[in-house]
């Protein structure tokens, strides 16, 4: 029973910090953005020295303290979800080594312990919470209490027979990073367990026994090992800004481009040549086609996003006004920014970004046939100024005539 338990608390963990991570999308936390599943994983081995204590008889243990030291090694897999809060898996293996309270019965020899705790962490980096995220630090303290299982006592070699039991711990990991990949660790730690998992040769038949460690090894980081600035409020608001004062000069260009497409209508009833061409080229494949720029519109969609808001459909109602009783060929062409996902995730979204324009122009009445419908991921910007990858979450519309 007690195994199954243990093996149910580790899926546990693992499940947790994969439901914990977006494949897509960041969000912030704590002014950061949260990484991908597979970034800022640490793998850590190291090796030092344990204690074991019986607290019932914490003032009367048999031998000095120095005498009843032992030897401890361990190996861990940890995965940071945010710059101070990360889950860890350690496996914790050594020896103790302890005299008896009954010496009468076992003598006055030194028994030695071996011993295995494989447990569960939660991590606080409390240099982060307290002094702010900083890549360049050297030291950080990180606290952590976890929850395991520990089994004693299963070599013939050993004192007593098998026992095990379940164990809470706590420690301190002091980290000092060399590199951006390394780290070496001085981890403090101590655990709690029931007397009883002891042999029978070191018990003082207390109800609570406590396991000293301290240990120093070698940590390494892999993948994105930093974090990402999230947007502060200050900066949402100027871009916001910054969008609402370009989607004022687009609705300031309206009234020219209906002066505009008045005049390409003057043009093509003076020049039947011109309608020709246009004829032609509406045979061609869409991906072949060019076209003379008479004006151009714009709608911008929030991170993530493809469905259209309130005030995306009343710029698109202000624009399908000014394109109604003519025949002007249209081509709406789908963005999305690099900041932020992958890239063939962008080229879906701005496939579904096209496409949801395309469908409220027609659903007002343009006809298909005049649309041109077109999406580029990432791999283009739809404006180079200002440089902030909220102006790419967009769909462009241009009015032309074919070329």
């Amino acid at each position: 029973m007690k195994k199954v338990l243990l093996s149910l608390f580790v899926v546990t963990m693992v499940t947790s910090v994969a439901f914990a991570q977006e494949w897509e999308r960041p969000k912030a936390w704590r002014g950061y953005e949260t990484n991908g599943f597979w970034d800022n994983w640490e793998m850590a081995a190291g090796g030092g020295a344990s204690n074991l204590m019986i607290t019932n008889k914490m003032k009367d243990e048999p031998g000095k303290f120095f005498d009843r030291v032992g030897w401890n090694a361990n190996i861990s897999l940890s995965k940071w979800i945010v710059p101070v809060v990360g889950m860890r898996l350690q496996v914790d293996g050594g020896e103790f080594q302890n005299y008896s309270f009954d010496k009468a019965t076992y003598g006055d020899g030194i028994f030695n312990t071996p011993y295995l705790y494989v447990h569960g962490d939660i991590l606080v980096n409390m240099s982060n919470w307290i002094g702010g995220y900083n890549p360049n630090r050297i030291y950080s303290a990180v606290s952590y209490v976890g929850f395991g299982y520990t089994a004693m006592s299963w070599t013939k070699h050993s004192a007593g027979s098998y026992n095990g039991e379940f164990a809470f711990t706590s420690g301190l990991l002091n980290k000092f990073h060399i590199t951006p990949q390394w780290d070496i660790e001085l981890d403090l730690r101590s655990w709690l367990f029931a007397e009883n998992s002891l042999p029978a040769e070191v018990r003082s038949n207390g109800r609570i026994a406590v396991a000293l460690s301290a240990s120093v090894g070698v940590a390494y980081r892999f993948n994105q090992r930093t974090w990402t600035p999230a947007y502060s409020q200050v900066e949402v608001d100027g871009y916001i800004a910054a969008i609402v004062g370009l989607e004022e000069e687009i609705l300031a260009l309206d009234g020219a481009l209906v002066a505009a497409v008045n005049d390409v209508q003057a043009l093509e009833a003076e020049n039947k040549q011109l309608k020709s061409d246009m004829a032609s080229i509406k045979e061609v494949e869409e991906s072949t086609l060019e076209c003379i720029n008479l004006g151009e519109g714009v709608v911008f969609f929030t991170i993530g996003e493809a469905s259209l808001t309130d005030y995306t459909r009343a710029t698109l109602d202000n624009y399908i006004t000014a394109m109604t009783g003519n025949d002007i060929a249209i081509v709406v062409t789908g963005y999305a920014d690099k900041e932020t996902g992958s890239q063939a995730r962008n080229e879906q979204l701005s496939k579904e970004r096209a496409e949801s324009v395309t469908e409220y122009l027609t659903s007002k009445g343009i006809a298909p046939s005049r649309i041109t419908t077109e999406w580029v991921g990432d791999t283009e910007t739809a404006f180079s100024s200002p440089s902030t990858p909220l102006v790419n979450r967009c769909v462009t519309i241009k009015s032309c005539t074919m070329e």
